[in-house]
């Protein structure tokens, strides 16, 4: 795998919570691109400071729910709580190779040795170890590398994995009946055990 696919948009931010909905909510209207440009960059539905910032929000969240179908949009436009927090680890979790790595990886693996929090270094070692496979995430510059870890630990913070990005003390997270649903419809039932990494 190539590491642009690998961390593909993660830099953009983490699960991009209060945006995701909006986002969501135009998906469903079949807006043309220009349409749809006007409602983030000119109308500015997602209150940024830059339409620039703006249309990469949107264009993350749209690559992240567009694929799933209208069905998975529709029920994260309806969602609350923690189904609307997992469907969007979800969506996540199935466009950024590197989220199920990680949490496969790192946190199921401080769970099995019965560890209460993430390493200090865990992210550096995980990606040190993993440029041994991905020749070319030596490419990226510290920045992006740094920024793509932390963003990782604020989706996983998000989602109730982390009590926080910074603390990094694991949480209990049981996946919902809504969540296992839509991996069943999804045909992605592998991804349960990803998903029910943490203590």
């Amino acid at each position: 795998m190539k590491a642009k696919k690998y961390i593909v948009d993660l830099t953009a931010g983490g699960l991009l919570l209060a945006e995701s909905r909006i986002v969501a909510e135009t998906l469903l209207e079949d807006l043309s691109e220009p349409a749809w440009r006007e409602l983030i960059e000119k109308q500015n539905i997602l209150r940024k400071k830059s339409p620039r910032t703006a249309l990469r929000y949107a264009r993350v969240i749209r690559r992240r729910l567009q694929p799933l179908g209208k069905s998975f949009i529709a029920d994260i436009v309806s969602a609350h709580g923690q189904v609307y927090t997992q469907l969007l680890l979800l969506s996540a979790v199935m466009h950024t190779p590197v989220i199920p790595d990680f949490m496969t990886s790192v946190i199921a693996e401080a769970r099995r040795q019965y560890q209460s929090e993430l390493p200090p270094l865990a992210w550096s070692t995980f990606i040190d170890d993993r440029a041994r496979i991905i020749t070319d995430l030596g490419s990226f510059s510290d920045t992006t590398i740094h920024k793509t870890g932390t963003n990782l630990l604020r989706i996983l913070a998000e989602a109730g994995y982390l009590d926080s990005a910074k603390n990094g003390r694991f949480q209990p997270v049981y996946i919902l009946p809504e969540t296992q649903q839509w991996l069943e419809r999804l045909g992605k039932e592998e991804l349960t055990s990803v998903l029910e990494c943490t203590l």
